[in-house]
């Protein structure tokens, strides 16, 4: 699998093919052409995952971005990994890639979102990569997304925090484990589309608990770091630490 820039109209061509593969978009929610090309221009940049027939099976898209103090971090708006090439660590080697052109260009940090009730995004984010967790949005993108993934609840989000030289992204990146006891946890369900499939409102419900309880734990100066995916039956869990600033 090499992993390069996408540069060409056909790199991104097969960027917007991948997104309603992925996501099930509508032409309405899906990042045109355009986007990229201009994304380009501006300090952004596209990351692709090609196999050897140079067909286009994972790419990443970042945007360049300023926090409030005007500090610059790349913002990465999307990942995507075809279907039929998920748990092949492609999600991984582009998250490793975005990093590497991070340094590169001295910026320290990357930040994306990621839905928490989509928990399967959770290990990569906050274990493998060793990205925080500071800021829960509620309804992100409002109601309006046409994604088969988000139809009958709100789009709330994590904002992931990953600071490229931190200790903890070092420690993660070499597999080793966080060694302190988490301050709290909350829940979040293994497998959140089997429970949509049975009943919306209990999706709903357990979403409520989910806001709640990450807005309880944040206000409170925890953050979230870590993450215990739930075996068979049993729920996964995010895990909560007393807040200290990666940077």
């Amino acid at each position: 699998m090499l992993i390069r820039q996408c540069t060409t109209f056909e790199d991104y061509a097969a960027c917007i093919e991948l997104q309603r593969t992925v996501w099930g978009f509508d032409d309405l929610d899906i990042t045109p052409l355009r986007s990229f090309v201009i994304a380009r221009r501006g300090g952004g940049f596209t990351l692709g995952a090609f196999d050897q027939n140079e067909e286009l099976r994972g790419f990443a898209h970042a945007l360049p971005a300023f926090d409030d103090a005007r500090r610059p971090y790349f913002y990465s708006q999307m990942l995507a990994v075809s279907p039929d090439a998920r748990n092949e660590g492609i999600g991984a080697r582009l998250k490793l890639a975005q990093r590497e052109h991070a340094i590169a260009r001295s910026i320290p940090l990357i930040a994306w979102t990621f839905d928490p009730l989509q928990s399967r995004n959770a290990y990569l984010n906050l274990v493998k990569l060793g990205g925080v967790v500071r800021t829960y949005m509620a309804n992100y993108y409002g109601n309006s997304s046409t994604s088969a993934l988000h139809r009958g609840l709100d789009t709330d989000r994590l904002f992931v925090e990953w600071w490229v030289h931190s200790p903890d992204v070092t420690r993660a990146l070499a597999g080793e484990p966080r060694n302190e006891a988490p301050a709290s946890i909350v829940e979040v369900p293994r497998d959140i589309e089997a429970i949509k499939a049975a009943s919306i409102d209990d999706a709903r419900e357990w979403q409520i608990r989910i806001r709640t309880g990450f807005e309880t734990l944040l206000s409170q100066g925890l953050f979230c770091g870590g993450f215990i995916a739930g075996r068979e039956g049993q729920h996964s869990q995010y895990l909560f630490f007393q807040d200290r600033h990666e940077d």
